[in-house]
């Protein structure tokens, strides 16, 4: 009876997503030319009603690109839209704005009907479309729209429905056997690998959040293997527009990447593609971890709540990397056969070689990973001292305490060649060096130099005079940064709508409170403190990452928070026990279904290709 009941929430909820998100929604294709990144907003109201933020959707804009789709609210469920189209002072081309539902009949909007209200100096209307200038940051029309609806054919999306509930039973009913050690992880994670290849292999150079420099970091590693002289004129193309370059923050993932993109273009791969394959065979070797290994499953079980992770594994980034570190130390903490624990506790001098030297170099490529990264390092060893509290004697606790300062020691004289090969290179001035070279190839918005008043209105927010609360309030940097996190792609103008990010809400929401609910009451004190410890290090991660934006530059970017992802991977390895219930499942399968919808029919549908 529970097992019929469970099928039937789960086949309601599919069919719920089904007309949620394909039938009840009307999609817009867009057309336009713009001259700065901006954002085109479009507001709707019914009779009598005034427009509001929480009534408008917001598709991000730039130079580069001209064609956009996004999904709109119901066409039922408006009688008057507002555009605004830029938010900057200049020209902008409208060329065609087309609204489409199922059920209605195409509205293609009649630009040479839009009424110009507000910071419109001139308009244009030709063959092409609609020409404009604004006056101000705030230009918008207002169009009165003619929708009419047309027959509506059930058959096709109930047989559709009927098709989603028979292959979910079929699924359930002969998959019961895969919640025994996590056993669905690797199947699902699989899923995964294939559709991080197809962006990988599809997708636009450049199409990817600061793509271009990443690219041209780890090319420079293809035919170097010492970092660069800071001032080489051959690198500047690897600088941002802060004055920034990947190849001096000291990360390793840039000289792998390189090497393994000379491997797989001597396959006859394209070099975008050989660039991008790094990060796919890292993602690779994690399925295979989890193939092999059913604690591994559990550490990896957070990889498959959020489609942001599987989005950079597909695209040439060092996040990807420190990610797939992260899950092979999380591996070594809870496995009890890991490397970790050979070295800790074997008796042998000769068995402790091999896995203190591997343990030592994996904490040595921790410490070269970003700073966002520090608060897992943080975890890594407070689940260290366990092995000390552990510990029967004080013989064998300083045993143990004796061991873990050498791996330590060890870690630093690994990463420690990595950063004197850099000062090798730059000598002792290289911070100058750097500083030198911002000032130089940044944007004039991000210069050291540059005044503050004239710097980007991004930058410096608590030196400007913005309350905190402005940030959390107004600028919605919470919400931003899970959106963000869950579901944006190319340069965040590829946008789920809203509906998608307010179900991966409340389900990870329930989701973590059951997590904690299983931990505390069926947990033992060790995995009660544990489960705070994450809690705590997750807490001052985010705390660290709102600080920053609000003092230096405001980037609400849940990628940046990523490692509390990494450190829950740590609590579940070693909780798994709780965890293998219908009802846990069911919370991580929602967000994984929600995340495939996502990255398919958002993400991969609307991606820009060569």
């Amino acid at each position: 009876m529970y097992q019929k009941v469970f099928m039937l929430f789960i086949c309601i909820l599919a069919c719920g997503y089904y007309y949620s998100f394909f039938m009840n929604r009307a999609q817009v294709n867009l057309e336009i030319q713009v001259s700065q990144n901006s954002l085109f907003k479009i507001y709707w109201a019914d009779d009598n009603q005034q427009f509001s933020e929480k009534k408008s959707v917001a598709q991000r804009v730039n130079p580069s690109q001209s064609t956009y789709t996004f999904s709109f609210i119901n066409m039922g469920a408006f009688t008057t839209l507002r555009f605004d189209p830029i938010q900057y002072s200049g020209e902008a081309l409208i060329k065609t704005i087309k609204i489409s539902q199922k059920g209605y009949i195409p509205l293609n909007v009649n630009l040479s009907e839009i009424q110009p209200l507000n910071q419109i100096s001139s308009t244009i209307f030709s063959s092409e479309g609609l020409q404009f200038s604004s006056s101000g940051n705030d230009p918008f029309f207002l169009y009165l729209p003619h929708v009419e609806k047309k027959p509506f054919h059930w058959g096709r999306d109930l047989l559709i429905m009927a098709l989603i509930c028979i292959t979910l039973i079929t699924f359930i009913s002969g998959c019961s056997s895969l919640l025994i050690d996590f056993s669905y992880v690797p199947i699902m994670m699989s899923m995964v690998l294939v559709l991080i290849t197809a962006m990988a292999v599809i997708s636009k150079r450049n199409s990817h959040p600061d793509e271009y420099v990443h690219l041209a970091a780890a090319s420079y590693y293809q035919e170097n293997w010492l970092p660069p002289d800071i001032e080489d004129k051959d690198i500047e193309d690897t600088y941002s527009v802060y004055g920034m370059s990947r190849l001096n923050n000291g990360e390793i993932y840039y000289l792998m990447s390189g090497k393994a993109a000379n491997f797989f273009q001597a396959l006859n791969i394209g070099k975008l593609l050989s660039l991008r394959l790094f990060n796919v065979l890292l993602f690779s070797l994690i399925v295979l971890y989890t193939v092999y290994s059913a604690p591994a499953r559990a550490v990896a079980l957070p990889f498959l709540i959020s489609p942001q992770i599987w989005y950079i594994f597909s695209y040439c980034t060092s996040d990807a990397f420190a990610l797939f570190i992260c899950f092979i130390a999380g591996c070594e903490l809870v496995r009890p056969d890991s490397l970790l624990n050979k070295a800790l506790e074997s008796d042998s001098i000769v068995k402790r070689i091999l896995p203190t030297l591997s343990v030592a170099l994996l904490i040595g490529l921790l410490f070269l990973l970003k700073k966002n990264y520090y608060p897992f390092i943080a975890l890594f060893y407070i689940y260290l001292l366990w092995q000390i509290l552990k510990s029967d004697s004080l013989g064998s606790r300083s045993t143990v305490i004796v061991r873990i300062i050498v791996l330590t020691v060890l870690a630093i004289g690994f990463a420690g060649i990595r950063i004197g090969m850099d000062y090798y290179v730059n000598g002792p001035d290289r911070q100058e060096k750097i500083m030198a070279m911002q000032e130089k190839t940044a944007h004039k918005w991000y210069k050291p130099s540059t005044e503050l008043h004239k710097k980007h209105i991004h930058l410096y927010q608590k030196e400007r005079g913005v309350p905190l609360k402005t940030l959390v309030f107004k600028a919605k940097w919470f919400e931003k940064s899970f959106q963000t996190g869950v579901g944006m792609y190319g340069y965040f103008t590829i946008i789920a709508p809203d509906r998608y990010y307010e179900l991966a809400k409340w389900f990870a929401l329930i989701l973590l409170v059951y997590i904690y609910i299983n931990i505390f009451i069926r947990g033992s004190t060790e995995d009660s403190i544990l489960a705070v410890f994450v809690g705590m290090l997750s807490v001052a991660l985010i705390g660290v990452s709102l600080y920053h934006s609000w003092t230096m530059d405001f980037q609400a970017q849940g990628r940046y928070l990523f490692p509390i992802l990494s450190m829950f991977g740590v609590l579940l390895g070693r909780c798994r026990m709780f965890f293998d219930t219908r009802l846990f499942v069911l919370s991580v399968s929602q967000l994984y279904f929600l995340g495939l919808y996502s990255f398919i029919f958002i993400a991969l549908v609307n991606i820009p290709r060569p």
